[in-house]
């Protein structure tokens, strides 16, 4: 039997053959998942011997890692806003940057105990509205997700956080949405077609329609902006995030009956979200 720190190391030996950006960290995490330990026990307890079918587990997950599958899908879960998401290969991969648009809702509803309802187009994990409802005792929320497979994990995501009394998954797109909201949000596909084959090869292990948002990259924003007029209550905002492509998005806003108030920044200092009210 080999001990932790020497499968470490010659895991990271084969991730870094492949070209993986984190091999010896990747082989920390896949190791934690492997031994269902913290990963302070992985620092703290090298010189460990691995069970050999805890070994060959390990293996199995470092080679689909050298494969560039992304190690949230090998591992099944994804941390955002300090909680941990199921995750699997039908679903986005809940990402850092995606953690503006709730900066952004805290900003424009500073009153936590406000009773908000919340709706969240293209939920994906349910990651932005289960980090909502965490943060605001008294909203409920609705999750519109088309995809069932992508549904499915929303719905386990949902009950993982203890929040099926105030969280409602529903397996239908946007364009389905009924009734009122305070708070409109979403993270819909925003790169253009044809910039998919440059992206990384662990994003192109990611759902191909969480990814596509048409030759222009603007389909969805075109497709959920007729949806506010109807479904946005009156002082009520919309908070979406949008990527480089979306740079003229403020020029057609405007032709919806909607108004742009600003655009928030991500911690680089890249445009990543755009607030809406009507």
């Amino acid at each position: 039997m080999k001990t932790i720190s020497t499968l470490i190391q010659e895991g990271s030996k084969l991730l870094s053959s492949h070209k993986v950006e984190s091999p010896c960290l990747d082989c920390e995490i896949i190791m934690q998942h492997v031994l269902e330990v913290e990963r302070s026990y992985i620092i703290m307890n090298r010189t460990d011997q691995v069970p050999m079918e805890k070994e060959k587990l390990f293996w199995k997950l470092t080679k689909k890692r050298a494969k560039r599958y992304p190690i949230s899908q090998i591992i099944g879960k994804r941390e955002f806003w300090s909680k941990n998401f199921i995750v699997n290969q039908h679903v986005l991969d809940p990402r850092p940057d995606s953690e503006t648009i709730i900066l952004a809702v805290l900003k424009c509803y500073p009153n936590k105990k406000q009773r908000l309802k919340i709706a969240d187009f293209g939920t994906g994990t349910g990651c932005l509205l289960i980090s909502l409802l965490s943060e605001y005792e008294y909203a409920v929320g609705v999750g519109f997700e088309k995809s069932l497979k992508a549904y499915r994990v929303a719905c386990r995501n949902v009950k993982r956080h203890n929040l099926l009394d105030r969280a409602k998954i529903l397996p239908s797109s946007w364009t389905e949405c009924r009734g009122l909201f305070d708070l409109i949000i979403s993270n819909p596909p925003y790169i253009k077609r044809n910039k998919l084959k440059d992206l990384q090869a662990e994003v192109q292990k990611e759902p191909r329609i969480a990814l596509d948002g048409g030759i222009d990259g603007l389909n969805c924003y075109l497709s959920i902006f007729p949806i506010l007029r109807k479904c946005l209550k009156k002082n009520g905002f919309v908070i979406l995030e949008v990527g480089e492509d979306q740079s003229d998005i403020d020029k057609i806003i405007p032709s919806y009956g909607l108004f742009l108030q600003e655009y928030v920044y991500d911690l680089t200092g890249t445009k990543r979200c755009i607030i809406i009210k009507q």
